[in-house]
């Protein structure tokens, strides 16, 4: 791909990315191929390719019908297998030091003092991530999202010219003569995009509407928020996840580990976890890693613990119970493994194959590179900021506004910038010029920790015709929350026809936390 789609001549830097497709049951030229589907898994930053590796077999179950699709995806530039790579370090100990370093600056109150130091350490390694790599530039000015959503275009016109080209030679060596190519068709992009991938699904279709033939965003950001930096309405529902925790918990009895006999309601479980998390915050605990090196548990990292469980309830919610009883008895050591602190890098040691440690400096780039330039903005600001998203969710507030926050001192500017408007015009079933071929389908689980149900009404209020579909599960997005034949069979009919469920619809989920599920399921790639 170019390096720059606004100056996209043939002697120019290009950039390559790592591309995966999960063949269709059927060939191409089969009356039931119903053609790629892309999907994104979010992050952002995440790795497509490891996402079809993970889910690329339950997503193409979810869709197959009477039409059978392929599953693409693919490492946007920057990401993971692309190249050159978002990697602002040249070397894993060099990462490690970085990572561990800033532990010591990101666990601090959001006290105006202290968002001096944790500001400073945010142009630091904004000043690290901006140096140009050893191509002669920084990648990282280059990643946007309206970047992204280009080289989409180019990949769906290539995928295009090959099943051309495939069906050409087939009708050729059935005719046993030269076959006369007809036009080729303008390629319409099919998409299911989740989290971060509803964001550059919507700048797709809102710069390339008629580019489109069917569009599934599940776990909806608003994009107006995301440019402007605001994640505000992203906390809209976060602490209903957390109080299902604990009412969950309660009701599941013996099955979830926090309970006691004692107990007279799920407030009685929260009340001993807050007061666990009162303790660290007054008195950090001690702690070694796996790796053997010293650390300290604090309140900032159980709460991390806790909000991440909330993605994936189903998969996640013993394990988080079972770690937060075990503290609560005064051993960390679960708590410890939940942080993620694991061996130290020593240079030396080969990666494993898939490997991918820099998902949080391809994220920067991404989110920085979307919002408005945020670097004026001073402490007093950003303590502002901080209470305004502690706010509305007092547990996770501050945890998630340090995500905008690294963009306090980001340095790089991105080239192609897309800030709206994000809509689309109405769909034309016939693939008129210019606009989708269906309307989209939005989804989304009933309480979603960073993307509010609410998110994808007001998305919807951009695409004309475009429906939300509730899956009454909890977590984030309908896709990696629970596993629903419901919401599977609404997917498989939009994909195969266009077809959109009534307005209002609902499905449920086939599991719940602290039941035994047997169902395949997914998760997102990390």
């Amino acid at each position: 791909m170019p390096l720059d789609w606004l100056d996209a001549k043939p002697s120019n830097e290009t950039v390559a990315l790592s591309v995966i497709k999960l063949p269709a049951a059927v060939d191409c030229n089969d009356a039931s191929f119903g053609g790629t589907v892309i999907t994104n898994p979010g992050g952002p930053g995440s790795s497509g390719v490891l996402h079809v590796l993970q889910n690329g077999r339950y997503m193409q179950t979810m869709m197959d019908g009477e039409k059978h699709f392929e599953i693409m995806s693919f490492d946007p530039r920057g990401v993971a297998h692309s190249k050159p790579a978002a990697d602002c370090y040249a070397s894993e100990p060099a990462r490690t030091a970085a990572a561990w370093q800033s532990r010591g600056f990101t666990n601090f109150d959001a006290s105006a003092e202290n968002l001096k130091y944790q500001k400073a350490f945010a142009a630091a390694r904004g000043l690290q991530c901006a140096k140009p790599g050893p191509h002669g530039y920084a990648i990282q000015e280059y990643m946007a999202t309206a970047s992204v959503a280009r080289d989409m275009v180019r990949i769906i016109d290539e995928i295009e010219s090959l099943h051309q080209k495939t069906l050409a030679q087939k009708l050729q060596h059935e005719a046993q003569k030269p076959v006369t190519s007809k036009p080729a068709n303008v390629a319409r992009l099919q998409y299911y995009g989740t989290s971060y991938g509803t964001f550059l699904g919507n700048t797709f279709m809102s710069m390339f509407p008629g580019r489109v033939k069917r569009m599934v965003l599940d776990g909806v950001i608003v994009p107006e928020d995301w440019v402007a930096a605001d994640w505000h309405s992203a906390l809209l529902d976060s602490e209903k996840a957390l109080e299902y925790f604990y009412r969950s918990c309660f009701e599941a009895t013996a099955k979830c580990p926090l309970t006691k006999s004692s107990d007279h309601s799920w407030h009685s479980i929260r009340d001993r976890v807050r007061t666990l998390l009162g303790q660290l915050n007054a008195s950090p605990r001690p702690a070694l890693t796996k790796g053997g090196t010293e650390t300290i548990i604090t309140a900032g990292m159980v709460r991390s613990s806790i909000f991440n469980a909330l993605y994936q309830p189903v998969d996640k919610f013993e394990p988080l119970a079972q770690s937060l009883a075990s503290a609560l008895q005064g051993n960390y050591t679960l708590l410890v493994q939940n942080t993620g602190l694991g061996h130290p890098a020593d240079g030396c040691t080969p990666k494993k194959p898939g490997e991918y440690n820099w998902l949080g400096l391809s994220s920067s780039a991404l989110v920085c590179g979307d919002a408005q330039d945020v670097t004026h903005h001073d402490e007093h600001y950003w303590q502002g900021y901080f209470e305004k998203l502690g706010d509305r969710s007092p547990e996770f507030g501050h945890h998630v506004a340090k995500i905008p926050f690294t963009c306090s001192g980001w340095k790089s500017r991105p080239k192609y910038r897309f800030t709206g408007p994000f809509s689309s015009p109405a769909a034309d079933s016939s693939d008129k010029r210019e606009r989708p071929s269906a309307p989209a389908l939005l989804l989304s689980s009933w309480i979603d920790p960073i993307t509010p149900l609410q998110n994808a009404h007001r998305v919807s209020k951009s695409h004309p015709g475009s429906r939300v579909l509730s899956q009454r599960s909890v977590g984030h997005c309908a896709l990696y929350s629970a596993p629903s034949k419901c919401t599977n069979r609404v997917v498989r009919t939009y994909m195969a026809t266009g077809a959109l469920p009534d307005e209002g619809a609902q499905c449920e989920p086939d599991c719940v936390p602290w039941e035994q599920c047997d169902d395949e399921r997914t998760s997102p790639p990390r």
